[in-house]
């Protein structure tokens, strides 16, 4: 069964008629609405052999990658922090 994503291929049934292709936005029942890559959409019923369904692209979340930054307050407060542990400002100088 085919799944939002998944690419579609119309190839043209008669003489000088173009091969089109789209991708599939969602089903209702044996409805497919495809979106063409010239930017139009279409409702069809496709019968039998004349659809080439090829697998999307899924939209899955990839993990967040540690990088090891923080952003945020969280960066601006460990910033101060480290500022004030540098030894140099906040310090009276000793004579």
């Amino acid at each position: 069964m085919p799944k939002p994503g998944d690419r579609i291929i119309i190839e043209g049934t008669k003489l000088g008629q173009v091969r089109r292709e789209g991708q599939l936005v969602r089903t209702v029942g044996s409805l497919m609405q495809i979106r063409w890559t010239d930017g139009s959409e279409s409702l069809l019923t496709p019968g039998a052999g004349t659809v080439q369904v090829l697998p999307g692209r899924a939209a899955k979340k990839k993990p967040a990658k540690n990088t090891g930054r923080t952003t945020g307050a969280k960066a601006a407060s460990t910033s101060k922090a480290k500022k004030g542990r540098s030894g140099k400002k906040g310090r009276a100088k000793k004579k």
